[in-house]
């Protein structure tokens, strides 16, 4: 995703300050499934997700969750 009017050069930052760097990430295709909705509905990629949301530019709050919620998320990691 290039800025508007500018042609991506490689090795050049486009949207960030600093060049983005290949990271692997494991994900059931149920979790890429509801990524790529996601991201589907912000007109962004995947990747633009993830970095959105490691940016905090997409706020993830656990104060949002129920307790029940926050609870199956302890379980779910300890996995």
């Amino acid at each position: 995703m290039s800025k508007k009017g500018y042609k991506n050069r490689r090795g050049q930052p486009e949207l960030y300050d600093v060049l983005k760097k290949r990271y692997s990430m494991t994900l059931t295709p149920t979790g890429a499934d509801g990524l790529d909705a996601i991201a589907s509905s912000l007109g962004i990629s995947r990747s633009e997700l993830v970095e959105r949301i490691g940016r905090g530019l997409i706020p993830l709050s656990p104060d949002a969750l129920t307790n029940d919620e926050r609870s199956n998320l302890g379980k779910l990691s300890a996995s």
